[in-house]
């Protein structure tokens, strides 16, 4: 089982912030530090393999004190152990896969309930992506780009972009653009060209590599300019072994073909093991000017990153470049805290905090991450 209180709290926090109360953000980090220690003494309790691991270290409720002393567990171990509670385990609300590294072994992430998964993207995804819209209470044309439901089944990408549909579409969106046949792009331009003609803003959803093939695959002369409010969502990659991509150019050339604000195309940046989300700061520094427009990716004050030098995994300085970690509140049922093979440092990002900056992975690192899902789909 969840435990009732530490969920009924977090989601409290996370509505609170998704409404703008100014406390929710959470400046001094007194409420993440509390709750990061509740977190980790649940799941120290709950989830054995995580346990062994904190326990081989020395590191132990009672003993740890700060949440930047709480052991990460590096993101490989999900395919090796169960890292979910026995509970959400024999009874799921949702199974996520990963989309597996270049050796073939997928890990798995098991959720009790998504209520916390879906209240942190609905949270962050209002916050960073349609600030505007939320405020004023209107939907948009909903195109999706992410591998479908039947491709992928247990896709948390493919879980987070049918939620957020449902709450943003008008109703007359397209889903499913991308399966197993490849991209869809002859229902995609007529899609595009029935919003062009219902003067209604269109919000696209897609990965970066599906991004890719439809630039390709576009003739010079195919070009929208869609309403205003549109906007598109890069959902991220690759980090796979086939393609890798410019993706500020791919940003401008996508701009231009949809006579889009290049500021209006953001990224996002999420993975299975985690239940929240960053995204960068240009999209809600354009709209609400309350951050700066840099390509640097913030989140909600439930996630928070570690960056570890490599060497020996002490902590690195703001703006020293190591291995990314992060403390997600949001995963309950599933670690909460975790290693990953990313590189990247933190900035500090005017008027908002911490933000990151990637740098790539660590040299001889396993390819993964939903990229690979494109990758399968559009490459074979």
């Amino acid at each position: 089982m969840q435990h009732p209180d530490l969920q009924a709290e977090l989601l409290a926090w996370m509505l609170a912030w998704q409404q703008g109360d100014p406390g929710a953000q959470d400046v001094d980090g007194s409420r993440f530090e509390r709750l990061a220690l509740a977190v980790f003494a649940w799941q120290f309790e709950h989830i054995a393999p995580f346990a062994a691991f904190c326990a081989a270290q020395g590191r132990v409720p009672g003993v740890v004190q700060r949440a930047a002393d709480i052991a990460l567990v590096p993101v490989s171990a999900f395919q090796m152990a169960e890292l979910s509670t026995p509970t959400a385990v024999a009874h799921p609300a949702a199974v996520f896969d990963t989309s597996g590294t270049t050796s073939g072994r997928p890990g798995r992430v098991h959720l009790g309930s998504t209520a916390l998964y879906d209240a942190s993207a609905r949270a962050a995804f209002g916050h960073f992506v349609v600030p505007d819209l939320l405020a004023q209470d209107r939907r948009v044309r909903c195109l999706s780009l992410v591998p479908s439901a039947q491709a992928r089944p247990r896709s948390s990408l493919g879980h987070m972009v049918r939620q957020l549909m449902a709450r943003w579409d008008d109703g007359h969106g397209a889903a499913d653009l991308l399966g197993e046949q490849g991209l869809d792009s002859a229902r995609l331009h007529l899609a595009l060209e029935q919003a062009v003609a219902d003067a209604q803003p269109v919000l696209i959803f897609a990965t970066t590599l599906a991004l890719d093939l439809w630039l390709t695959q576009l003739q010079p002369a195919q070009r929208w300019s869609l309403p205003p409010g549109s906007r598109l969502m890069d959902t991220g990659g690759p980090k796979g072994r086939v393609l890798e991509l410019d993706r500020p150019a791919q940003h401008a050339a996508l701009a231009a073909r949809l006579g889009l604000d290049p500021r209006l195309v953001v990224g996002e940046l999420g993975m299975t093991e985690l239940s929240s989300q960053r995204y960068e700061t240009n999209l809600r520094a354009a709209l609400c000017g309350d951050c700066e427009g840099s390509r640097v990716y913030l989140g909600p004050p439930w996630l928070r990153a570690r960056v570890l030098r490599p060497q020996d995994h002490a902590p690195c300085e703001v703006g020293q470049t190591g291995m990314i970690g992060h403390i997600d509140l949001a995963n309950l049922d599933t670690c909460a805290f975790v290693l990953t093979a990313d590189l990247g440092c933190e900035v500090e990002v005017p008027g908002a905090g911490l933000g990151l900056q990637l740098a790539g992975r660590l040299p001889g690192s396993a390819f993964r991450g939903c990229g690979l899902d494109a990758e399968r789909l559009i490459l074979g």
